[in-house]
This record gives C-alpha cells, structure tokens and sequence, in this order.
C-alpha cells in the first residue's frame, strides 16, 4: 500500500504550493476587476468592456519571482522524495545526477509556462469567460447602458464566476504537472536501479475515467519511456509537451508498444502512476482469450475479441486483479449526496435480502466478504459487454460476483451456474462475452 501513502504525501504538497500561490492570484484578480471598474466611463461598447477586462487578467494575473522560487524547492523536494521512495526497496545509493536536474527544470519551466501566462497562454480559460460574459449579455443587456452601477454589478458577478475558475484552473496545473514529476522521478529512479519494465497503475475509484482504465495493468519499458522524457526535458520547451505526449481522454485500443503516450499523465487531472514490475517475481494467472461455444458473432463481440487480443498475458492478470479494489456498488462520478447514501447502504443491502440465503451468507458483512474472496480467487473469469458498459463476471463452486469494470464497482453477486449464465446471455444479442480466466 506505499502507493497509496505516496499518492496522500504528494496532494499533501499540492496542497501547500496552492495555499502559497491562490491568495496572490486571487489578489491579482480582485486588483484587475477593479481596474477595469476604474476605466468604465471610457468604455463605449460591451465588446470594449470585455476586451479591457481580459487584457488587465492577463496583464495582472501572474506569478511573482518568489512564488517562482518556492515552487522551484517544493518541486525538487516532490522529485527527491519520489525517487528515495522507490530506491529504498533496492541496494542502490540515492543520487541526484544531471538527467534529476534536468527533470526538474522542465517542471518549473512547465509550470512557469502555464501558471506565468494563465489568462494569457489559456484558450480554454478564456473561452469559460468569453462564454460567461456573452450569456449575462444576452440574458441582463448590456450594463454599460445602466452607467457605472450597471458595470459594477457585472464586474462583482463575472467576479463570482472566474475567482473559482481561476482555482480550478491553478489546481488543474499543479495537480497535472506534480503528477507528471513523479512519475518521471519514478522513472529514472527505476533506470537507477535496473528495472526493465513498469506497469501504469489508474487509481480504481468512482472518478477513474474510461480512458485511465483502457491503460490500467499495461506495462511498459522503462527505456522506452525514459527516451521520451530525454526528448522532452532536453528541448527545455513546455510548448512542445502535447506534440510528444499528447493529451488522451477517450479509451485506447491497441497494443502497449502502440499507445501515444508512455507514461502518465494522460491528460490534465490525471492521477495514474507508475508501478516498478519486475517479471521474475509477478506470477501470471492462467488467462486464456476465447469465445465461449454459442456465443454468436456480432460486430459487437468482434469488437471485444480483437480489443482484448492486444493484452498479453501479465496484462490481463493485472487488469483481471484490479477488481480486488472494487468495491460495492461504488457511487458515479457526480452523484448527489442522497444518491451515494443509496449506493452505499440501499442498493448492497437489497441484494444481501434477494440473495444472501442462496450463496450461504447470514449477514451483509458476510454477504460483501464473500464476493470479494471470489474476485481473489475465481475458477472462471469473463468480460461481457453491453450498451450499459462493460463488466468483469467471476465464477466459483455455483457462484457469480459481477464488477463494473468503468468505475471498478460489484454490481451483484448471486448462485448461478457458468453454462446457465451463458446460455442467457447467448440470448441476448445486445450482449458481447469473453473468457480470459
């Protein structure tokens, strides 16, 4: 479980360069919605008002040289940490060399590039406030015609809409280029060490996208992902980072050696991680990729065939072993308090009602201990694949757990003979299944 302490230390210090530089960028809002408040009698359209209010963000809103200089040490500290961290399981003396500092350099320069421009360098940050103003526009009028109380009120509302904005936007940066530190720390520290090889580890929780999860269990080569970071880190140019490692948000389908990006982060927020794998001491489960008898051949179940066909074997065995983590009924990303109350109490405890008799348990703890001992260590495994998504089904002695494999969630668990399940699936031509176990 070190990952899950290294993962708690390293939002430990995002959190402590957000608390350092939000104060001041806030400020530095306040201080341009007040300017463009001062310049309001000058202003003869709405398009002047917004064209002014975005040219004093940009102009104001930016990093200090000593918010610079303590994002520099906080960083070489989360580089160094992240290095000591995996080094210590291995004879190998710590050392900070040339490849480290270049490392680090390029994350300062990445942040500098990101955080120092903000409004300036941020399409997307723009185009929120382009969009917030254009519908208090269309939905107020234009406030320059009620004189300088109509354009105080819209500078105090467009406040309330870009201050949390511009916390969003400053997490998003240091949340995605923190990651991406540690991952490469991880990295080097792997070639330090002799490890050949990595497996990209998503954290398994309700806000794990389908896209991080398309990556879970893969592994790759440490020299391989090394190689690119060398590209990156020695060209000392964060514009070119997107053109290396572009920016991934929908599942990808193919083999590891194929995937555009080879190490994470995926795209911004991600919080995937690299996990040294060494080959000798990873025992394989026995996986096996084929079509049940019966089951008919749709486009649908081609599409499952040949999208698990590009796995290897230690591939399937770590993303069959991601379901340990599931847990039930584990709420959706968004989902209302009432609705995680639901999911958390209601939903397991109706099943434990429906089916705890038949598969021998007495009590719901009983109930949800027993389908994971299932998951640990199941006779059978399938995929099947349906227009709701796609799920991880585990058979043993009459029983079956079903889990989400979107968001890692069991969805039920009740006795049902293997050939049974199939048969009523072979029914059922909206539905694609698959036996890797």
């Amino acid at each position: 479980m070190a990952e899950w302490e290294w993962d708690e230390e390293g939002n430990e210090y995002v959190e402590r360069i957000l608390k350092k530089i939000l104060p001041l960028l806030l400020s530095q809002t306040e201080e341009a919605l007040k300017e463009a408040l001062r310049r309001a009698r000058y202003f003869v359209s709405f398009e002047d008002l917004t064209r002014f209010m975005l040219s004093a963000l940009e102009e104001k809103v930016r990093l200090t040289p000593q918010i610079k200089e303590f994002i520099s040490k906080e960083l070489r500290k989360i580089y160094e940490k992240a290095q000591m961290d995996l080094l210590r399981d291995f004879p190998v003396r710590y050392e900070f060399t040339v490849p480290d500092q270049k490392a680090v350099e390029y994350a300062e320069k990445l942040n500098d590039f990101y955080l120092g421009r903000f409004f300036r360098g941020d399409r997307e940050l723009r185009l929120r406030a382009l969009r917030w103003m254009s519908r208090y526009y269309l939905e107020q009028g234009n406030p320059i015609g009620r004189g300088q109380k109509g354009v105080q009120e819209f500078l105090e509302r467009f406040g309330e809409y870009i201050k949390p904005q511009t916390e969003w936007k400053a997490r998003q940066i240091i949340d995605t280029s923190v990651n991406f530190l540690r991952n490469s720390a991880r990295i080097r520290a792997m070639q330090k060490a002799g490890i050949r090889k990595f497996r990209w580890d998503a954290v398994g929780d309700r806000l794990m996208c389908k896209a991080c999860r398309s990556m879970d269990g893969r592994i790759f080569e440490v020299k391989e992902a090394a190689r690119v970071l060398d590209t990156i880190e020695s060209s000392g140019d964060p514009s070119i980072l997107k053109e290396v490692r572009p920016i991934i948000t929908t599942p990808f389908k193919g083999f590891s050696t194929q995937a555009p990006v080879k190490s994470p982060p995926l795209h911004p927020h991600c919080r995937c991680r690299v996990v040294s794998w060494i080959e000798e001491l990873e025992e394989e489960l026995p996986v096996v990729v084929e079509r049940p008898p019966g089951v008919p051949d749709t486009p649908l179940q081609r599409e499952l065939e040949e999208e698990y066909g590009f796995f290897t074997r230690a591939e399937l065995t770590n993303r069959i072993r991601a379901h340990l983590g599931s847990e039930w009924a584990r709420p959706p990303a968004g989902a209302k308090n009432k609705h995680i109350e639901n999911f958390l109490g209601k939903y397991a405890e109706a099943h434990f009602k429906k089916h705890g008799v038949d598969v021998g348990a007495k009590t719901l703890e009983e109930y949800k201990r027993k389908a994971f001992e299932i998951i640990q260590r199941p006779e059978k495994v399938y995929v099947e694949r349906n227009e709701a998504g796609t799920y991880y089904v585990f058979f043993k002695g009459g029983l079956m757990v079903v889990s989400s494999d979107d968001n890692l969630s069991i969805t039920s668990f009740y006795r049902i003979e293997e050939e049974e399940w199939i048969r009523r699936r072979v029914q059922s031509l909206n539905s694609a299944i698959l036996r890797i176990l």
